[in-house]
């Protein structure tokens, strides 16, 4: 395996830990969540983010990072793809508007994550894998701004 495979397999094992900490995110604030039709959704969303997971490994076990047409690590890290799944840690104490302004920060990263992915794989059925993932992590993050500036930007 090329360092750069190498380099695209720690960047999906990365995206897989992310959708990991994205459905323990929508998990716990679904029990924390205080209307139903909020629980209701955190716990679809934290569904959906598992069944990202899923499609990732899915796609990993069948040689997705051979597909890649980066050539050298230099080109790759020029990408800086990483910046994308950076963790925006909460606190226990934080308020309703941290956790929504936190998932639609997640949902953005992770949006622009696969998208950037789509438009680097050469073979076609990964380039799917990855543009659903991007549609599905864009309709969350419109969805959490619906839900934002229906209940918290009405209060500012």
């Amino acid at each position: 395996m090329s360092s750069v495979q190498q380099s695209f397999e720690k960047l999906i094992s990365l995206a897989i830990k992310r959708e990991d900490e994205a459905y323990e995110f929508y998990t716990k604030a679904a029990e924390n969540a205080e209307q139903v039709s909020s629980k209701k959704l955190l716990i679809e969303l934290a569904r959906q983010e598992e069944g990202h997971k899923k499609k990732l490994q899915s796609a990993l076990g069948e040689g997705l990072c051979d597909t890649f047409t980066c050539e050298t690590i230099e080109e790759l890290e020029e990408m800086d793809l990483s910046q994308y799944l950076t963790d925006v840690p909460l606190k226990p104490s934080s308020s309703s508007q941290d956790i929504l302004i936190v998932a639609i920060k997640r949902e953005e990263g992770a949006f622009e994550f696969y998208k950037a992915l789509s438009e680097l794989t050469g073979d076609p059925s990964h380039r799917a894998v990855f543009e659903t993932l991007a549609g599905e992590e864009k309709k969350h993050k419109e969805l959490l701004e619906s839900i934002y500036d229906e209940r918290i930007q009405p209060w500012m």
